[in-house]
């Protein structure tokens, strides 16, 4: 494993800790409602490029249309947590069960796939942020058979947590981030990423 390399910290703290909130209140919602937090029926294909229908750079109402086939009531279209269009499932992918958001971007083609593991909105209480790293390379482990192995780790420093970050060829990569204060650690698999956002 390669040392880890810091990067500065931004300007704008809570908007770089975005996605993840972003994706954990996703899956609250999904959880009380709308698609829910089980599975849809078969396996989603996962890809350098997205997870099943939902593949960066396809239009979003197309694969709303297409997620259809895994569930019924999750192909709609509606603002998300941030305010773009996206859609929203729960998907089998790679053996795990994941709550998956697709966002678009103005042109209405998805720029950014935000999946985070279904069972307990992906957090988990560990004993310090190394377990955390572990964690986070255990999942990048398990996804490398469709994605390839994960290139060398980063960490990031944020005003409240740190993030380790696993990123695969391509503009896919794992986070995994280390809450100190409630020993907590979370984990989100990202593709692309909103317009003018940091990675």
């Amino acid at each position: 494993m390669s040392t880890a390399e810091r990067a500065p910290l931004g300007t704008d703290g809570a908007r770089q800790g975005q996605p993840v909130a972003c994706a954990l209140a996703c899956a609250l919602a999904l959880s009380l409602g709308g698609a829910g937090c089980t599975p849809a029926a078969g396996e989603a294909a996962l890809t350098p490029r997205g997870i099943g229908p939902m593949q960066l750079g396809v239009p979003l109402a197309e694969a709303a249309r297409d997620t259809q086939r895994f569930d019924p009531a999750a192909g709609q279209i509606g603002p998300g947590c941030d305010e773009r269009d996206q859609i929203s499932v729960v998907l089998r992918a790679a053996g795990e069960s994941l709550s998956v958001m697709a966002m678009a971007g103005t042109d209405a083609a998805i720029e950014e796939i935000l999946a985070i593991p279904a069972d307990g909105a992906g957090a988990v209480t560990l004993a310090d942020a190394e377990a955390c790293r572990a964690h986070g390379a255990a999942f990048a482990a398990r996804l490398a058979p469709r994605l390839g192995e994960a290139l060398a780790w980063s960490v990031r420093e944020r005003p409240v947590s740190l993030e380790f970050v696993f990123p695969f060829a391509g503009d896919v990569r794992v986070v995994s981030r280390w809450f100190a204060g409630g020993k907590s650690c979370d984990l989100l698999l990202q593709f692309g990423s909103k317009a003018g956002a940091e990675r």
